[in-house]
């Protein structure tokens, strides 16, 4: 909730979530989609702390999610993993602990994460990340403000730096939000931020780019997956998605595998029930049986996808329902 000291005003929360649909909505002022791809009941965790148009947050997922979104306008958001079980996929890009995703407001992000993902970020005016590094030319410039989003990489001391200094404002032994009245705490904690941030970026360069395989494959998974969502009233199968895409069976399940570690029947059957999830959630119109929702999203064998959506999110369909009115 948002806190208010006699000198200044910051805010600051620290949220426990049940859900991906809850955790997508913790982050202040971000617009986002979670889908769950990992079976099992989803726990995470959101510390969001925003003063002199900062936003520093830290947020835990422990089931394998995909992220699509977008920030609030006007700033340019840095996240570095703490802990990953496993790379994730950021922008068709493969993001591991030791390297930064970054991007800015005016651009839409896609991240795919493993499990027991931990990530801090900052998310910051333009403004004044700019005057902070004072670029001399337009090159400079480009290379801080990518044209999409990007993955970087630096000497691993500065990005181990920066991750410590993001963390410790999370440590209840280092640091007290409350301090955050003081303007004088603002001021400092605001310089060292965005001191340690100009001295990554501006030794930073981006990330190895995949092979032409890895691109051209993300290409595929993500055409199969805007068909299959764009096509929700009737269930898409591995060989329309094939006879749509004009790939074999064995190539799609390749590009599913490299990309995404899994195959395309059950992550296109992720998305379908997280969408049944997201609608569940929502008050239901008079007379919407859970049926009617889980036929429109292709589900025809009730008691097959009772089974499915609860060993995806630990719960019955009924369960979600049921919670969600209460």
């Amino acid at each position: 909730m948002p806190l208010t000291g006699t000198s200044t005003n910051y805010s600051y929360q620290n949220r426990t979530t049940r859900d991906s649909d809850e955790h997508a909505e913790a982050l202040k002022d971000w617009n986002q989609i979670y889908d769950q791809l990992s079976p099992g009941s989803f726990e995470g965790k959101v510390v969001d702390l925003r003063f002199k148009g900062l936003q520093i947050f830290r947020e835990t997922t422990n089931r394998a999610v995909s992220q699509n979104g977008s920030s609030w306008n006007g700033c340019f958001v840095v996240g570095i993993p703490v802990a990953m079980k496993n790379t994730g996929l950021f922008a068709k890009q493969v993001l591991t602990r030791d390297s930064m995703l970054t991007f800015r407001s005016d651009q839409e992000f896609s991240l795919t994460t493993p499990e027991g993902f931990d990530v801090v970020a900052v998310a910051i005016p333009e403004a004044s990340l700019l005057e902070a590094m004072n670029p001399e030319s337009h090159d400079q410039l480009r290379h801080i403000f990518p044209k999409s989003p990007t993955v970087m990489v630096a000497e691993p001391h500065l990005i181990a730096e920066l991750r410590n200094c993001l963390l410790s404002i999370f440590d209840p032994a280092s640091f007290e939000p409350t301090l955050l009245r003081h303007p004088q705490v603002q001021r400092a904690m605001s310089s060292a931020i965005i001191g340690h941030l100009a001295e990554v970026l501006n030794s930073s360069s981006h990330a190895p780019m995949p092979t032409r395989s890895f691109k051209g494959r993300c290409h595929v998974v993500k055409d199969a997956t805007s068909y299959a969502l764009s096509n929700t009233t009737e269930p898409i199968t591995v060989a329309d998605l094939c006879q749509k895409l004009n790939i074999s069976r064995r190539m799609l399940n390749y590009c599913f595998q490299e990309v995404l570690e899994t195959n395309p029947v059950h992550y296109l059957r992720s998305l379908r029930l997280n969408g049944v999830r997201r609608e569940l959630r929502q008050p239901l119109p008079a007379g919407t049986q859970i049926r009617d929702i889980a036929g429109k999203w292709g589900f025809w064998h009730l008691p097959r996808f009772a089974a499915e959506y609860r060993a995806l999110f630990g719960e019955l369909p009924s369960d979600t329902a049921r919670n969600c009115r209460h």
